[in-house]
């Protein structure tokens, strides 16, 4: 689950990806591994690691630019946290009124007992996971939001 939140500066628009590392769920049971763990029991002992939000595109790439990302290092099952993202922002040379920012939110899943080891003092950089790459609704920012 993943809640934006848009803060405005004359200068500049920070991004906040809040985002919870909550299983799935279908409602209608979850289905059986050959582990003997329903794929929700092992959805929850996922651990989500390198979360960044990033905008992809903007259809006003003059006016709107990304200077900065601040991803999440670690996000623990059923957790909330907040990536960022920073854009440097010319309202004042946009060609219309509105800009459309295509985002995605990129971030490396892996098992709870794997991920143990890649918090601090572990030691251990030889983990495998898997990253993905979801892209999320386009979000329009206002010339006048920055005002």
């Amino acid at each position: 689950y993943v809640e934006i939140v848009k803060h405005f500066f004359p200068r500049h628009l920070v991004i906040q990806a809040k985002v919870t590392n909550a299983p799935y769920s279908s409602g209608a049971g979850a289905p059986i591994t050959s582990y003997g763990q329903s794929t929700a029991e092992q959805q929850a002992q996922t651990v989500l690691t390198d979360v960044a939000f990033v905008v992809a595109e903007s259809s006003e790439e003059e006016a709107i630019q990304p200077m900065l990302q601040v991803p999440l290092q670690v996000l623990p099952p059923k957790m909330t946290g907040s990536a960022w993202c920073v854009l440097s922002a010319a309202p004042g040379t946009m060609d219309g009124p509105t800009a459309q920012l295509t985002c995605e939110l990129r971030y490396s899943v892996q098992s709870a007992d794997a991920a143990a080891a890649i918090l601090p003092g572990a030691g251990n950089s030889s983990i495998l996971s898997r990253t993905f790459v979801e892209e999320l609704h386009d979000l329009e920012v206002h010339a006048s939001h920055f005002s």
